[in-house]
């Protein structure tokens, strides 16, 4: 019930967010247009009244002029009477008048922008609200049928990209125009000093940003949009001839007319977890070949453990999808549906920095959650549809048994895999390869079953969808989870028989000696390609690093400082009766023993900073770091994490692990702080010489990584890597190991 609340909760703030940014933004921006209109309405009429007036008064006071230069002319202004000379007046007049032209001509120029603010905004609001209600209508349309979830989906994706672009424009336009109305406004302060015109630069870069944004976001648009083509299925496995496996051809065959299902083009068989079927185009490796058609993969491990009626039951589930609406779905829906999620993930990445794009990003997630809803109901009945036809073709305790050893498998298989990629079972002779599919068998002849309760809330995997609970697919096929089906279920393999596979194939074994090889093949690739990395990591920070405390700046401070004390002193000794301390000895001698302590303490200071500057301020070896006001180094494996902080001082902050041993710091170092509570070491300085915090912080990464490196090529190889043992000198002596 909790969780169903936050559920909302979180919906609710996701849906005022989404109002926010698509319809409440554009009509603020709409609201600031009418306002920037209504002051460029006054602006201008009061620019054209100031200049007619202006023009009438000068023509007036030049004809006085003319004829009586010296003559004193009275101007009632604002404030109090004004008396001016005629010429005098003809200056200040023309000079008001060029002034009243040059804001008429500027609120002339902006007064069009204003209707670039209101036309943008409310060409991103009808974008905004019609996407709304495309993708609601969309949406709710999807329910009423596959069919139509599909004719509503292509429908939206034709139209998505034209509406996104309307937002990004429309929010661009407006957004520009309205700084560039801003910035033009500049013009007309009266006091337009070097601050204005810091203000009007910045204005026309922030509209050139915005500019530039749009041209990027629609270009962005372009191309990312073309990225919901299919692209294919990626997977690991061999296809199956005929003639390699005519049983199995013929028991699929046998499966598909009964189910009067269209049988598959390809069958491939895997070392990968989980049946499934496809339309969509199938890339295999390591052969690096593209299927096409329909193709049904089979897990070869999955293959081994189940037995015939178990196995009729999952693929005539999986060929169940090649029937009726479900093959217009894989090809038309899935892989396009899937593909379009892709593109706007992409397009949010893109985003970076560029905020004209982000109402369009969050309008478009909209659009594709409002279908996931629909996706899920009609996959969630396309698999409880699977289920009772593959169930005809065994039956529904068959089909249940399947479902919940399919579950109990899974864990096995995940076992023996991951041994074999991180190598437990690699070998180097081509001839004695392991067989991981019997390992599997052997693991569960062996150990028995994981307990499968826990398991049946879990879905199947599979590459494209999500499929329903296993509980709850067992229940819609009407079978009872009591005693006899677990029993039948967890059966144990019999150490030495046949399984059903063996008689579907020619070489069973084989086969599963030929996909072993391909996974362990690719893992070596993966590890090999994996210890590259680290050894170039490892070598990126292979010496140790000394790093110095930039105390020099500091130094010259207090140099300064210490002049000026100096420097007041002997001017309040020698020119004490300037200042009018001439009768006050007492306070020339405090002035003057205040000055001298001053200056003395302040030279004191940088002589211990300059002599401190020779000693190392932490030393980065491979191993760990070594600061001179710790007493004893960190080792880089057990920090978690750190961060470089440069503000009004410099700080490294080190997350230490909860093994890691905390150091103890030195009294001296007050700039330094161990949290023992919350295990963070901070290490703090006025900054390091010769390198700035940036700089600093990517060397701490390149030790911090090389040493998680090197600790996993140690822990991979049989023998552990060379490395420089020796000790750092912090104050002239060797560190204790």
């Amino acid at each position: 019930m909790e969780q169903t609340s936050r559920r909302q909760g979180t919906r609710k703030i996701a849906s005022l967010g989404l109002a926010a940014w698509v319809l409440l933004l554009p009509i603020a921006l709409v609201s600031f247009g009418i306002w920037q209109t209504q002051r460029a309405a006054e602006t201008l009429e009061h620019a054209r009244r100031s200049s007619v007036e202006l023009s009438t008064t000068l023509a007036q006071v030049k004809n006085i002029a003319a004829s009586n230069p010296t003559a004193i002319l009275t101007f009632q202004g604002a404030g109090e009477p004004t008396s001016l000379a005629a010429l005098v007046a003809v200056s200040q007049i023309e000079e008001a008048l060029s002034q009243a032209n040059e804001e008429l001509e500027i609120s002339q120029i902006r007064r069009p922008l204003v209707w670039g603010t209101i036309g943008g905004a409310v060409l991103a609001f009808f974008g905004g609200a019609v996407g709304l209600m495309a993708a609601g209508i969309s949406g709710i349309r999807a329910r009423a049928s596959q069919r139509q979830l599909i004719t509503s989906f292509q429908r939206l994706r034709s139209l998505l990209p034209f509406i996104l672009a309307t937002v990004v424009i429309g929010f661009s336009i407006g957004v520009i125009s309205a700084t560039l109305f801003e910035a033009v406004s500049m013009g007309l302060w009266a006091d337009f000093t070097t601050g204005s015109a810091k203000l009007f630069a910045v204005a026309v870069v922030l509209a050139v940003i915005a500019a530039y944004s749009a041209f990027m976001a629609l270009r962005g648009l372009k191309d990312v949009f073309a990225l919901f083509t299919p692209e294919p299925l990626v997977a690991a496995g061999r296809v199956i001839e005929e003639t390699q496996a005519p049983e199995l051809w013929r028991f699929v065959r046998s499966l598909a007319g009964r189910q009067h299902a269209l049988l598959p083009d390809t069958i491939i068989v895997g070392l990968g977890q989980g049946f499934f079927v496809t339309e969509s185009q199938l890339r295999l490796w390591p052969e690096d070949r593209l299927v096409t058609g329909r193709s049904l993969y089979l897990p070869a491990a999955y293959l081994d453990l189940l037995d015939q009626a178990e196995i009729a039951a999952i693929i005539g589930h999986e060929l169940a999808h090649f029937s009726g609406e479900d093959t217009t779905y894989s090809q038309q829906f899935t892989p396009i549906y899937a593909g379009l999620w892709r593109a706007l993930a992409a397009l949010g990445r893109a985003d970076g920095g560029r905020f004209v794009l982000y109402p369009a990003v969050k309008l478009g997630f909209h659009a594709m959650q409002r279908f996931d809803h629909a996706v899920a109901h009609w996959s969630r009945l396309r698999e409880f549809d699977a289920d009772r036809s593959g169930s005809l073709l065994a039956t529904p305790a068959d089909a249940a048994s399947a479902l919940i050893r399919t579950g109990i498998i899974a864990p096995a298989v995940a076992y023996v895999l991951q041994r074999a990629y991180a190598g437990s079972d690699d070998t180097t002779s081509d001839d004695a390869w392991p067989d991981l599919v019997a390992q599997t068998t052997e693991l569960v002849t062996t150990n028995g079953w994981s307990d499968p309760m826990p398991l049946l809330g879990d879905r199947q995997p599979h590459p494209t969808d999500s499929h329903p609970p296993t509980i709850q697919r067992i229940s819609a096929l009407g079978a009872e989870i009591g005693d006899d089906l677990l029993r039948r279920a967890m059966r144990q393999p019999q150490p030495g028989a046949r399984s059903f596979a063996d008689d579907l194939f020619s070489d069973w074994a084989g086969l599963c000696r030929l996909l072993s090889k391909d996974f362990i093949d690719d893992a070596r690739m993966m590890r090999d390609r994996r210890r590259e990395v680290l050894e170039k990591v490892v070598a990126g920070a292979s010496q140790e690093t000394v790093v110095y405390d930039n105390v020099k700046p500091m130094i010259w401070t207090m140099v300064i400082v210490a002049m000026i004390f100096a420097g007041f002193g002997l001017t309040v000794v020698f020119l004490s009766g300037q200042l009018g301390l001439g009768y006050d000895e007492f306070a020339q001698s405090l002035i003057a023993a205040i000055t001298a302590v001053g200056a003395v303490t302040s030279l004191l200071y940088a002589a211990f900073l300059y002599r401190g500057a020779a000693r190392p301020l932490m030393v980065l070896t491979p191993d760990g770091l070594l600061a001179s006001r710790l007493d004893r180094p960190i080792a880089w494996t057990g920090v978690a994490g750190y961060a470089v902080y440069a503000s009004s001082r410099f700080a490294l902050r080190l997350w230490l692990n909860q093994d890691a041993s905390l150091p103890k710091k030195d009294w001296r170092a007050i700039y330094s702080k161990i949290d023992r509570r919350q295990r963070i070491v901070t290490l703090g300085a006025p900054g390091i010489k010769g390198m700035k915090a940036a700089d600093f912080s990517a060397l701490v990464g390149r030790y911090h990584e090389a040493a998680y490196a090197r600790e996993e090529l140690a822990a991979a190889m049989p023998h552990p890597l060379p490395r420089d043992t020796s000790a750092g000198e912090i104050d002239g002596k060797p560190e204790q190991q």
